[in-house]
């Protein structure tokens, strides 16, 4: 990564997390769609905005977006719903 650059998993986790302080408790995150516009600098701050799009039952939606001096460099989508039993994807582990 070039130096001075910030690390898009982390702008990605940020907005998640402020995405997250909007939500009903016990709801995480089901799905989500981020696009990287810009290289972040890691010399400036990052403020996140977060958009109620959607809050349902059991499922809500969020946009975020993190600025930089005012211009857009990350755009999130996300899906989150409540906590539950769900479909599991993967043997168990073998015993011993």
């Amino acid at each position: 990564m070039p130096l001075g650059r910030v690390y898009g998993g982390q702008v990605l986790s940020q907005s998640i997390v402020a995405a997250s302080h909007t939500l009903p408790p016990g709801r995480t995150v089901h799905s989500m769609h981020g696009y990287f516009l810009r290289p972040g600098d890691s010399s400036a701050g990052i403020t996140f905005a977060v958009d109620r799009i959607h809050d349902g039952r059991s499922f809500s939606t969020r946009r975020t977006q993190a600025y930089q001096d005012g211009v857009p460099i990350f755009s999130m989508i996300a899906s989150f719903q409540d906590e539950g039993p769900g479909v599991e994807h993967a043997e168990p582990m073998p015993s011993g």
